[in-house]
């Protein structure tokens, strides 16, 4: 039997290698070991190289290293091509922080304390530093962190949990724009030193990296050019908001191996299916994540490339196995959901749909600007739908609409006049043409409605 085959449940791991299951879940949610399959039921199942590979853990920490240590080890020595398990010695130019545990003065690390109990704390005092516009103090608790763990897992639960928690804070109404971008500000400027401090490219394969049109957040995908600068690949980092004129001019002059694109929201996810499907027709590979691929298997299985995985952690490990075994290029799909002419006659028709959304009824213009983001990212959102060719895909806004609209005191009747009046406006323009963009405004309806029954 292979050492690779499923075979052990949980119970028999913890019994033969001593670790609490809690610390099994947290090693593999933490560092992505080890990485048992699972059953049916969806219970894990270890094979007999993840039990050897927990063993290997724990000599590593019997050697003296911590377990987020000793895990990057293992990492480290993967990404060179050698078998950790043939392993026989340590390198002992690791450094151990045992000795300056005392210099902590908020969260002490001991040998019994819960790696995430440990990360979660760093986490807590840098965010409360940000919201506070404390730099000195948020610059300290990530000196220290940096100090005790791995780049990677600092940057992954920190940097990037924090930002998480603070967007939806603000998301929420509890914070202000000002308290979130001054701590983004803060993650980026401490992963632009790493990045910088990296040692330049040691293995072939060169990256580009970037944002498709409209897409404005960066930072996950500034974290990822981060793990593959430090397993020496070769990155190009665009940023934000490329058009695909500049995507197109920039492949000719880089000619990359790879072509890694990021998008978080629906309104931008059909952007990057455009800028997906030119890089392709260039004969290029590529690459995809985000927070809406993780939210959609449609919009998964509608870009052609290669999706990364749902965290950053993983999309790292995928980016770096299409890079050194490249697989088939994946072919373009044809446009056959439908709405392809309705695209077209929607996007000609938007400057008169939207002036005569603004004038409002009776030529009396509402105030709508207090919608904010709702009414800014509808238009997009829709048109993503229409470009996968699934118009229940704008269900996945509700939510978030609704604790926008509720955290900000702002009636549903407010955004069900928006929409009654939307409709109306794209049956004059469009007539029955534009009865599936109609049939979203009348589900985003529904659902946001929904919302505030449940409350």
């Amino acid at each position: 039997m292979s050492t690779e085959t499923p075979t052990f449940n949980l119970k028999a791991v913890v019994r033969e290698t001593g670790i609490k299951a809690e610390t099994l879940r947290a090693w593999e949610r933490r560092y992505g070991i080890p990485r048992p399959a699972r059953s049916p039921g969806g219970h894990r199942i270890y094979s007999r190289r993840d039990v050897d590979t927990l063993h290997w853990l724990n000599r590593r920490r019997l050697e003296g290293l911590s377990i987020s240590r000793a895990a990057e080890r293992w990492q480290t020595l993967e990404s060179e091509g050698r078998d950790p398990l043939h392993e026989q010695g340590i390198a002992t130019d690791l450094p151990f922080y045992g000795s300056r545990l005392s210099e902590i003065s908020q969260f002490k690390v001991g040998e019994a304390e819960d790696i995430d109990d440990q990360i979660s704390t760093a986490c807590t005092y840098w965010t409360a530093a940000c919201v506070a516009f404390d730099e000195s103090e948020a610059q300290r608790i990530l000196s220290q962190a940096f100090a005790l763990f791995p780049v990677e897992t600092v940057c992954l639960h920190v940097l990037c949990e924090g930002l998480r928690k603070l967007g939806g804070d603000w998301h929420a109404g509890k914070l202000t724009a000002q308290q979130v971008s001054f701590a983004a500000a803060q993650a980026m400027q401490r992963v632009k030193v790493l990045l910088g401090a990296s040692p330049p490219p040691n293995r072939p394969g060169l990256v580009l990296m970037a944002c498709p049109p409209g897409e404005l957040h960066t930072f996950g995908l500034a974290l990822l050019q981060l793990i593959l600068k430090r397993r020496g690949f070769g990155t190009v980092f665009l940023g934000e908001n490329l058009s695909l004129g500049d995507m197109e001019e920039t492949l000719h002059r880089v000619q990359p191996d790879l072509v890694v694109l990021v998008s978080q929201q629906l309104r931008t996810v059909g952007s990057l299916l455009d800028m997906s499907e030119l890089i392709v027709g260039q004969r290029v590979p590529v690459a995809f994540g985000g927070r809406i691929f993780n939210l959609s298997e449609t919009i998964r299985k509608g870009v052609p490339g290669d999706f990364l995985g749902h965290d950053l952690l993983q999309a790292g490990i995928r980016a770096e196995g299409l890079l050194v075994n490249p697989g088939h290029l994946n072919g373009l799909y044809p446009p056959s959901n439908g709405y392809q002419d309705l695209i077209g006659r929607y996007r000609a028709s938007l400057h008169m749909i939207s002036a005569q959304v603004l004038s409002g009824k009776n030529g009396i213009p509402p105030d709508w600007a207090i919608l904010g983001r709702p009414s800014f990212s509808l238009t997009s959102s829709m048109m993503s739908a229409l470009r996968f060719g699934d118009l229940g895909l704008i269900s996945l806004e509700a939510e978030w609409v609704y604790t926008f609209l509720e955290s900000r005191g702002l009636p549903f009747g407010m955004l069900e006049e928006y929409l009654n009046l939307g409709m109306s406006v794209v049956q004059s323009v469009l007539g029955s043409e534009g009865d599936p963009i109609v049939g979203m405004l009348e589900t985003l309806r529904r659902d946001v409605r929904q919302c505030y029954e449940q409350t």
